[in-house]
């Protein structure tokens, strides 16, 4: 199966900028950005046809966010941009995404996910759920915040 949609969480915008120039196109990238990302690389993913979603996080009850933390917090923040671009559209419920994020600056973590809406990710429905398919990248050493 090819995997289409890369979903990747970008503050300022450089790492999903430089995630679409390694790319070259082969897959759409969906960017992910808690806050306002700096205004020249909102026009360089543009340029590049990527989606962009600023000033969005999910605020995960603390058991789940630290259970997601023991893969690191880039783990958990993979999880997080798959639920968002499932959430505003941009990934369809059970597509397989390619999901990247960070532990502090850049990213650390990629991971291939059946993709689920924060509502489905362990709703009643199975084949609505989130699913880890494949762990692509992850730190050895991982960064504990309180």
């Amino acid at each position: 199966m090819k995997v289409d949609k890369t979903a990747v969480a970008s503050t300022s915008g450089d790492t999903a900028v430089k995630l679409c120039k390694a790319l070259e196109g082969r897959a759409k990238v969906i960017a992910i950005s808690y806050e306002k990302m700096k205004r020249e690389n909102i026009e360089e993913l543009r340029k590049w046809g990527a989606k962009i979603v600023e000033d969005r996080y999910i605020d995960f009850d603390k058991r789940v966010r630290d259970t997601l933390c023991t893969l690191g917090p880039g783990f958990k923040v993979a999880v997080e941009v798959v639920l968002i671009s499932v959430d505003e559209g941009l990934v369809g419920v059970g597509e397989e995404v390619i999901a990247i994020g960070g532990t502090d600056k850049g990213a650390d973590t990629a991971i291939l996910v059946k993709a689920a809406s924060t509502e489905g990710i362990i709703g009643p429905d199975p084949n609505e759920r989130l699913e880890i398919r494949e762990i692509i990248a992850l730190p050895l050493l991982k960064k504990w915040w309180e």
